[in-house]
């Protein structure tokens, strides 16, 4: 019995979350534009997840003990071997335009995926 209501709460929690999804700019985040040069080149479907784990974990960095949302848009290639990134970047008890301010610094700078190094050739944030 214990395990049905358990299951049933766990179903209803899930519908409540799938039902009332999270807007993707809120007011406590910030909208961050990149172009980015990934080294290996592995294509934008395999490389989705790098760029994802390659933002999140250097915000983390800056900001640790801190809840962070990351929502990376798809990733697009252009012939050069550059990619557009667009991140919506929110930390939890930090301004949306101090948090920007740390990421326009990127540009110039490399930072590191899971697979691949990021060179950030352009970083513009707008909270």
């Amino acid at each position: 019995m214990f395990f049905a209501k358990t299951l049933v709460a766990w179903i209803v929690a899930v519908t409540v979350a799938v039902a009332n999804p999270v807007s993707r700019q809120d007011s406590n985040s910030t909208t961050c534009f990149f172009i980015m040069t990934p080294t290996p080149d592995l294509g934008p479907d395999a490389l989705q997840t790098d760029i994802n784990y390659a933002v999140g974990h250097t915000v983390g960095e800056e900001y640790p003990n801190h809840d962070l949302t990351d929502d990376n848009a798809p990733l697009v290639r252009h012939n050069d071997g550059t990619y557009d990134v667009e991140s919506v970047i929110s930390v939890a008890g930090e301004p949306p335009a101090d948090v920007a301010a740390f990421i326009d610094t990127w540009e110039g700078q490399t930072i590191s995926g899971i697979a691949a190094q990021w060179v950030v050739g352009a970083a513009n944030c707008n909270e």
